[in-house]
C-alpha cells in the first residue's frame, strides 16, 4: 500500500505566489528522481492563503528518506527559503483502505 505525505504551509512574509511558483519545478524534478516517488500535487488554499502538497510514495521509508534529503538539497533550498517554516506541518500516513474512485461508485451517486 502506498504512503501519503501531506504538507501544509504558508509563504514567508513578503513572498509572492509568483516567486513561489517559480521555485516549484526544480523541486518537482528533484523529487521525481527519489526512490519510491509516485506523484506530487501542489495546491493553493486561497481562503486561508496556505499551500497544500500531496505527495504519494511507495513506502513510509521512501517518504522519510526523501524528507531528510530534501533538507540539504540544493534543488529544494530556494523553495524552502520562501516558506514560513513555523507555519509548516508535515504528516505521513499509510493508505488504510483501497482508494475510492468515482467509477467505483457506479449507481450509488444517483441516490
Amino acid at each position: 500500500m502506498k504512503v501519503l505525505e501531506l504538507v501544509v504551509f504558508k509563504l514567508a512574509d513578503g513572498v509572492t505566489q509568483e516567486q513561489f511558483l517559480d521555485s516549484v519545478d526544480a523541486v518537482s524534478r528533484w523529487i521525481s528522481r527519489q526512490p519510491g516517488f509516485l506523484s506530487r500535487e501542489p495546491s493553493h488554499d486561497a481562503e486561508g492563503d496556505r499551500w497544500i502538497e500531496l505527495v504519494w510514495w511507495e513506502t513510509l521509508g521512501d517518504a522519510q528518506a526523501a524528507a531528510e534529503l530534501a533538507m540539504t538539497s540544493e534543488s529544494c533550498a530556494p523553495m524552502f527559503r520562501l516558506i514560513d517554516m513555523e507555519s509548516s506541518l508535515m504528516l505521513h500516513g499509510e493508505l488504510a483502505i483501497p482508494p475510492v474512485l468515482r467509477e467505483d461508485l457506479g449507481d450509488a451517486r444517483a441516490g
